[in-house]
């Protein structure tokens, strides 16, 4: 485990703060937002009504209005003169403030009075009124006769409360009719083109959270969320914001606080437990590395004895000539240099091994780049005596540098290619054979001693594990090789069976 465990928690900790600090605050603006939204649509469909309910009271009023004079003033026998419509015309245009004109129509003929300031009356030909907000309210007399009473509407929208919302007053084209916030003509002067036509389009309903929509009497009625209850609003949500910032942040201080103490109490021990097994792996580790060296010095003098003993044999011959040669006189200055020559010869060889063997086995002490097959060259001439009955066939394709212990490589080499050779022996092989080769980044070692049997191809590699006589093998060999091949080489050694036998495959970087 790392020693930086404590910044970690705490780290961790911070991360979980701002997780708890950004999501609590999150949900209390959603639910604002949402609150708020609400009491605005609430207040907006409810005036929404109310001017609807209004507007059909005005309506209302105005056919009574109309219905009065009828019943009170006009019989089928009499047609009422100007003089007479004028008198009850201008008493109902002052009686009621909202009333503009009240007009008989006779076809195409009307009588009416206007008021504008003050009340004027007179008879002509229809046309239509110069102000656009008005509600026209028809009622028939007969088949050709009506009185007809316009409604001021400008009034009535002035007298809406604005609050929590402004009012547009569209006619159906867009046009600005009456606006209590903004000066525009157009509905297009005000929004995107995008949203005008779709408030034009629409109607009771909300286009946006804070704009609605309705339509009465061919008008659109436009309610738009006040401007300044919005920045209300959203400072009302800032100082919110930042109350639960403060809130969550103290309350995340306070679980961490408490919650963090078990945390480094437990990681403490954890931490503690695992240098204590780290370290009693390693002691383990350095144990089988030096079991492994030992049983690599053992094999080493076991090839010491293959190598030296042609030498040896040569030397006694050497020996026994010189003696047949000392009993026959023949011993001259020629028979002495030549013997001499031929001792120092297989001495040499000796020597050569031995200087062979101790820089094969040397210990490094720093990394350094090398050729794998200078490696492999090296530990095939250690193994010559051990390799005479054996037909070796290389194939090497690449010439693969790597870094790293140039010793601890050359003991997995020569633990993979003396297993080979012991199996080869052990299984009795007539023909046999050991393959190397070495590619791009793959060195291979196969042999054809059948390959290794699949209820222990698993355990090969675990330590201790052997299928040789105790005296004969300690198991811990390609355990190591794999040890050193994966920790120092960042490399993979693995094993397979093949139509030969067992190939040995070192995979460089993993």
């Amino acid at each position: 485990m790392k020693e930086n465990y404590r910044a970690n928690i705490t780290l961790a900790f911070i991360f979980f703060a701002l997780f708890i600090i950004v999501t609590i605050t999150s949900i209390v603006m959603f639910y604002w937002t949402k609150i708020s939204t609400d009491n605005f649509h609430n207040r907006v469909l409810n005036e929404s009504e109310n001017i609807l309910y209004e507007f059909k009271q005005k309506e209302k009023i105005a056919k009574n209005s109309a219905l009065g004079i009828i019943h009170g003033s006009f019989k089928e026998s009499l047609y009422p003169n100007e003089e007479f419509l004028a008198v009850i015309f201008k008493t109902f245009l002052l009686t009621n403030k909202d009333f503009i004109k009240i007009s008989y129509i006779n076809g195409k003929k009307e009588f009416f009075c206007n008021k504008d300031g003050f009340i004027e009356c007179q008879k002509g030909e229809l046309h239509p009124l110069k102000s656009d907000l008005y509600l026209n309210t028809d009622v028939k007399i007969d088949e050709n006769k009506s009185i007809n009473i316009t409604t001021n509407l400008e009034s009535f929208f002035k007298s809406i409360p604005n609050e929590a919302f402004n009012i547009l007053v569209l006619n159906k084209n867009g046009k600005v009719l009456y606006s209590n916030f903004i000066k525009a003509k157009s509905i297009f002067d005000i929004f995107t083109h995008q949203l005008a036509q779709k408030i034009l389009d629409e109607k009771d309903k909300f286009i946006t959270n804070d704009i609605y929509v309705n339509q009465i009497n061919g008008y659109k009625i436009v309610f738009v969320q006040n401007i300044k209850l919005l920045k209300q609003q959203k400072n009302i949500a800032k100082k919110l914001a930042i109350s639960m910032f403060v809130l969550s942040f103290v309350l995340s201080v306070i679980f961490g606080y408490f919650f963090s103490k078990p945390l480094y109490h437990f990681y403490d021990t954890l931490n503690r437990k695992v240098k204590e097994e780290v370290e009693k792996n390693r002691e383990k580790e350095q144990m089988l590395m030096h079991q492994s060296k030992l049983a690599a010095l053992g094999e080493m003098l076991g090839n010491i004895a293959h190598q030296w003993r042609h030498p040896i044999t040569r030397l006694s011959l050497l020996i026994q000539n010189f003696e047949m040669a000392y009993k026959m006189g023949k011993i001259d200055d020629k028979f002495v240099n030549k013997f001499k020559n031929q001792a120092f010869e297989q001495i040499n060889y000796m020597s050569d091994t031995i200087d062979d063997f101790t820089n094969f086995f040397k210990k490094d002490k720093e990394k350094q780049k090398f050729f794998v097959r200078d490696v492999i060259e090296d530990a095939l001439k250690l193994l010559e005596g051990r390799l005479k009955n054996i037909e070796l066939i290389k194939e090497y394709e690449a010439r693969i540098e790597i870094i790293g212990y140039k010793t601890e490589f050359s003991q997995v080499i020569l633990n993979i290619l003396n297993n080979a050779i012991d199996v080869l022996n052990e299984r009795d092989i007539k023909n046999k054979k050991i393959w190397i080769r070495i590619k791009k980044n793959l060195i291979e070692i196969e042999d054809n001693a059948g390959g290794v049997p699949e209820e222990i191809k698993e355990k090969i590699f675990e330590p201790y594990f052997t299928t040789k006589f105790q005296s004969q093998g300690t198991g811990i060999g390609l355990y190591m090789s794999k040890i050193i091949i994966t920790k120092h080489f960042n490399s993979k050694l693995e094993v397979q069976n093949t139509q030969n036998g067992a190939l040995f495959r070192i995979i460089l970087g993993k």
